[in-house]
């Protein structure tokens, strides 16, 4: 294990070319799967520092091998929200109506920076630090990489996401879920429409509607173990043009989150058979769209005890603390399906402001911890392994 003083040294050198990145990265923003200049300054600052880098042009994102052959991974997502940033942000975003919202680009400025350390130490084993794009996208970019093959033969897999709600200088931890699944599911009510003035005579789908909202939640609900945590909500409803016209169309638009891998696996046909029943009596058709895409986070054990215990050697164990899940989506998940893992949660109090708000600032400080901590967490992984 390398010393913290060592440790202190390295990283001091690193903090000023990391903060740059975030700072370019944060001034141009870019789309999920669209990452394009994104991923061309990361490659140059690789590049500055004689790292050889695997990108994936015309697709973008990156990934770097340092060391022998990979049995340990770090990743970090590239992609930005589509929020205007709001005057008074420093940096702000030059392109407009896209911003770094969720901190992606103090995680690609940390992950530049563990691999330039890395270059310098003389690891046992080889370490893949993934730049990974379209983590808000659905289904992720996470599933790219996981098809490419890039996660095959690891024996572990750590990622950090910001937390605005943790001091900065602290990691957040936990085993088992960190984040909720992610589904997106559309249901799409049919009847025979009619005139407001005779709603007995026909289907009324804008009260069918209204009764999904309410009840759907709560069906679900007492078809599942009470320990199981589960929320269905509606973003989004179509239906009707005029106030006296019953709809022939009503058209819902929601997600169901749940921590529960084994629920996870089953909510689609419990999803189905809730709203079979809630519309039967009122005689609508419907059909159901749901697209399962993005499981639970479930963090293993011996991955969190040995990167927090890496992290406890070289930036002190008070930096290492219990946090509670999250019903937000990662698609980290996906990589989880080959590799064990853990996703720890990196203090980054700014304003005040969530993640995905238009007042979010991340603490540049972040970064500098993020570089110390993420490779002690690396370090205690390939030591773990």
């Amino acid at each position: 294990m390398i010393s913290p003083d060592r440790l202190e040294a390295l990283v001091e050198g690193i903090i000023p070319q990391a903060v740059e990145l975030r700072r370019l990265l944060h001034r141009h923003p870019e789309p999920a799967n669209e990452e394009h200049q994104t991923t061309a300054l990361i490659a140059a600052s690789l590049d500055e520092n004689g790292i050889v880098f695997h990108d994936r042009r015309p697709q973008t994102g990156l990934w770097v091998d340092v060391g022998p052959e990979p049995r340990v991974g770090f990743r970090a997502d590239l992609d930005a929200l589509p929020i205007h940033e709001p005057e008074g942000n420093a940096p702000r975003s030059q392109n407009p109506g896209w911003m770094h919202a969720c901190g992606h680009d103090g995680h690609a400025a940390i992950a530049f920076g563990i691999a330039v350390a890395l270059r310098q130490l003389d690891l046992p084993v080889g370490v893949r630090l993934l730049f990974q794009p379209a983590e808000e996208a659905f289904p992720g970019g996470a599933s790219q990489f996981v098809e490419a093959g890039l996660v095959d033969g690891l024996k572990g897999l750590l990622a950090f996401h910001v937390d605005p709600s943790l001091e900065t200088g602290l990691v957040g931890s936990r085993v088992g879920p960190i984040t909720a699944s992610a589904d997106k599911f559309t249901v799409v009510l049919e009847g025979p429409g009619g005139h407001t003035a005779r709603p007995h005579h026909t289907v009324d789908l804008i009260a069918d509607a209204a009764r999904l909202v309410h009840e759907l939640p709560g069906v679900l609900r007492r078809t599942v173990d009470a320990r199981s945590t589960l929320t269905v909500a509606f973003g989004s409803i179509h239906g009707g043009t005029t106030s006296n016209v019953i709809p022939t169309r009503v058209e819902l638009q929601g997600t169901a989150r749940t921590l529960d891998r084994s629920l996870w696996d089953v909510l689609p046909g419990l999803m189905d058979k809730a709203i079979g029943s809630l519309m039967a009596w009122s005689g609508a058709g419907y059909t159901l769209d749901y697209v399962q895409a993005i499981p639970p986070v479930v963090n293993d054990h011996a991955v969190v005890q040995a990167a927090t215990s890496g992290i406890s050697q070289l930036v002190g164990s008070e930096t290492v603390v219990p946090t509670e899940p999250s019903m937000g989506g990662e698609d980290f998940a996906n990589y989880l399906s080959v590799a064990p893992g853990a996703l720890l949660r990196l203090g980054s109090s700014g304003k005040g402001h969530d993640l995905h708000s238009p007042g979010f600032v991340l603490d540049e400080a972040t970064v500098g911890f993020g570089i110390r901590a993420g490779l002690g967490a690396v370090i205690g992984l390939a030591d773990g392994v």
